[in-house]
């Protein structure tokens, strides 16, 4: 994994973005002061990186730490789901499923 102060890259996504610290903050909810932790920070928990990809429209995940699997010139979804020894038979069960709800979102 490469190095990365993603507090920094946060800070930097909100900037292009104009959003006020106010404004990030509610959309996370969490205090002001937090946000100023959250950009000192060389990481954050994906729970919470999740909603900040969210309230900055901005895709951290997969743009800062897998950047090598964006593509933007193809429409395939990459997915990655672990499953435990011996329970592959109980995934093929939810593959057309799984498939189905994809198609919905397009």
């Amino acid at each position: 994994m490469k190095n990365i102060h993603i507090g920094s890259v946060i800070k930097e996504k909100l900037e292009e973005k104009s959003m006020t610290i106010t404004e990030f903050a509610n959309r996370i909810n969490r205090e002001r002061t937090s946000v100023y932790d959250i950009f000192e920070r060389k990481s954050v928990d994906t729970e919470l990186l999740i909603q900040i990809s969210e309230a900055l429209d901005y895709d951290f995940v997969h743009e800062v730490y897998f950047p090598e699997y964006k593509n933007t010139t193809s429409s395939k979804i990459h997915i990655t789901i672990e499953v435990e020894e011996g329970e592959t038979e109980k995934l093929k069960l939810h593959v057309n499923e799984l498939v189905r709800l994809l198609k919905l979102e397009k």
